[in-house]
């Protein structure tokens, strides 16, 4: 295990200066990666046509309250709006009141799935460049040495300019490649939860509409 530690702090090194930018990206990348890894598939149901169901049967039997209860303690956007038409219920409010609620609250609520998904694929982008960066200081750094030292150092110092480029260019892109992929499948996911955010409100400000009508 040291032998892999050690071998990994070496390789660290060899990469100059800016491996420093490309590890904070890297933690930076993970800790969003995590955060919306808990709020997307964790906090937001998929499928919250059951609740719409369970809803619309206590509303049906005149037990708004029962309703209101369904959906104590939900942080999810979907669930969040649902929230907002069965408070409006429990007010009183006309359908046409509930429904204007709703769309107010639905400005908040629809971002709260996208904040911070932009930074994996700039994290993405600038981790490329920035390795980039490293590769051309690397290939500069070598062939300074090849007019500036004696020759009895250029072959050390050339070595270490290529060693520098390749492996800002590795890091570069073992940062970026990972942020692109979950940037995709977190597009993805977001998607299908406003698809259902849609389809549920609807499915529910329908209902509540005929009731009262």
């Amino acid at each position: 295990m040291t032998y892999y530690v050690e071998m990994l702090a070496n390789w660290f090194r060899s990469g100059g200066p800016f491996m420093w930018a490309l590890l904070l990206f890297l933690a930076c990348a993970v800790a969003v990666t995590i955060e919306r890894l808990i709020f997307l598939y964790f906090i937001c149901p998929r499928d919250t046509s059951g609740i719409v169901n369970k809803l619309k049967a206590a509303i049906s039997e005149s037990k708004p309250d029962e309703a209101a209860n369904l959906l104590k303690d939900k942080s999810s956007p979907t669930l969040a709006l649902l929230g907002v038409a069965v408070a409006g219920v429990v007010a009183g409010q006309s359908s046409a009141d509930i429904q204007e609620d709703v769309e107010e609250a639905a400005i908040g609520q629809i971002h709260r799935f996208s904040v911070r998904l932009n930074y994996l694929s700039l994290f993405a982008n600038v981790a490329t460049l920035v390795g980039l960066l490293g590769t051309i200081a690397g290939l500069m750094q070598s062939f300074t040495a090849l007019g500036a030292v004696e020759a009895a150092q250029k072959a050390t110092m050339l070595a270490a300019g290529i060693s520098q480029a390749m492996i800002t260019t590795a890091f570069g892109l073992i940062v970026a490649v990972p942020c692109m992929i979950a940037y995709t499948v977190f597009a993805n996911r977001q998607s299908a939860l406003i698809k259902d955010l849609d389809e549920s409100t609807v499915r529910l400000l329908n209902f509540i509409k005929k009731k009262k009508g």
